[in-house]
């Protein structure tokens, strides 16, 4: 139906946890007061009752205008709690038979309502004010009861009296509307608080994950490429470090500008991570400028070096739209952990290998320091 699909596009739309309870309350509360004022009606309480629950809806209405016309979201918080806690509920509770109908019910609900729509200081001082009325309300209504005893006897007496059937009636009505409401209430409050929930540890998983990646390449950073190092185990005889360089970068960015330096370096980026198996404890991340870095786990080094090759080689054969003749092409070290006492030799040794590819002649791997 038209109305509900408005009326969940409205309930996504409130931005916070406590704004979206306000607007469960208020709707469902207008919801329930309609159904009371027909209760009421049908029940033939009387006309006090039907002002009573008259009076529910007409600030019910109010406040919807407060907080959504007048976008005035705090105020209308005030109100609603106040409002019914200290007036609508009360002037309900006579109105409807006191403590032989249903309306303590609506006492506790009212209070119910209090603490996900108030914060603080307001919250507090709200609920001991409506629990202060309430028990007034409560003792009124058992002076004015025949049988107490103490009975008071004003020359008007506000307390309308009900049928044992009438009670019954009431009784089970507010039971089963108080119950909706509380169940319905709880189940949005919760689903709004998972969906929160779910929200910001979906953006905690991003913002852990952008703190380790590099921002234009998306490969791991620097920093993050040294905790994985770290945990490598420095004996295996698998594990090979290399470290490559982009040949002739600085020209490419002096001749066809850095933007077009940045789709180099994203392209060899996602080359290099189609290569590599970074679920089967492989890395590749970039150290720096045109460098990056690169674990592989191979049986033999020969097996490490064709891998890296088979990057080397599709990163050359690339054609540029930006000038189709562009070559580029990179050098590169390799070396093995368990050659090396720590990653920092093992990162050392395989960029004096890499300075000796770019010495002899670039484009090029080197694996042996002889």
């Amino acid at each position: 139906m038209k109305w509900i699909k408005k009326l969940q596009q409205f309930y996504n739309r409130q931005k916070t946890l406590e704004d979206r309870f306000l607007a469960v309350v208020l709707f469902v509360g207008l919801a329930i007061v309609l159904v009371s004022m027909i209760v009421t009606f049908v029940e033939k309480i009387g006309s006090v009752a039907d002002f009573g629950t008259s009076i529910g809806g007409v600030m019910l209405l109010i406040d919807i205008y407060v907080a959504y016309v007048l976008k005035k979201m705090d105020a209308a918080r005030v109100i609603l709690c106040y409002a019914f806690n200290c007036l609508v509920i009360p002037i309900a509770f006579f109105s409807c038979g006191g403590i032989d109908s249903g309306m303590p019910l609506y006492m506790l609900a009212g209070i119910f309502t209090l603490v996900p729509i108030l914060k603080g200081r307001q919250r507090i001082i709200c609920m001991i004010v409506s629990f202060l009325v309430d028990v007034l309300c409560i003792m009124a209504s058992y002076h004015l009861t025949p049988g107490a005893k103490v009975t008071m006897v004003p020359k008007w007496n506000i307390l309308a009296r009900l049928s044992l059937e009438a009670r019954f009636i009431d009784m089970v009505s507010s039971l089963i509307l108080i119950s909706l409401y509380v169940i319905i209430t709880t189940a949005l409050i919760m689903g709004a608080y998972q969906k929160e929930r779910a929200s910001r540890e979906a953006l905690l998983v991003k913002l852990d994950d952008l703190s380790k990646r590099d921002e234009l390449t998306g490969l791991y950073n620097r920093r993050e490429m040294f905790h994985f190092l770290e945990s490598l185990p420095i004996a295996d005889e698998h594990y090979y470090l290399c470290m490559i360089d982009i040949d002739h970068f600085k020209n490419v960015n002096d001749t066809y500008g850095h933007v077009f330096g940045d789709v180099v370096l994203r392209k060899l980026a996602e080359i290099m991570t189609g290569e590599i198996h970074s679920d089967g404890g492989e890395l590749v991340a970039r150290y720096g400028g045109e460098e990056f870095l690169l674990v592989i786990q191979a049986d033999q080094k020969e097996k490490a070096f064709e891998r890296l090759d088979q990057v080397r080689k599709k990163f050359t054969s690339v054609k540029w739209e930006t000038d189709p003749e562009l070559v580029t092409s990179f050098s590169g070290g390799m070396v093995c952990f368990a050659e090396s006492k720590s990653y920092a030799e093992a990162i050392s040794r395989a960029d004096k290998l890499l300075y000796k590819a770019k010495k002899g002649g670039r484009n090029k791997l080197e694996g042996s320091d002889d």
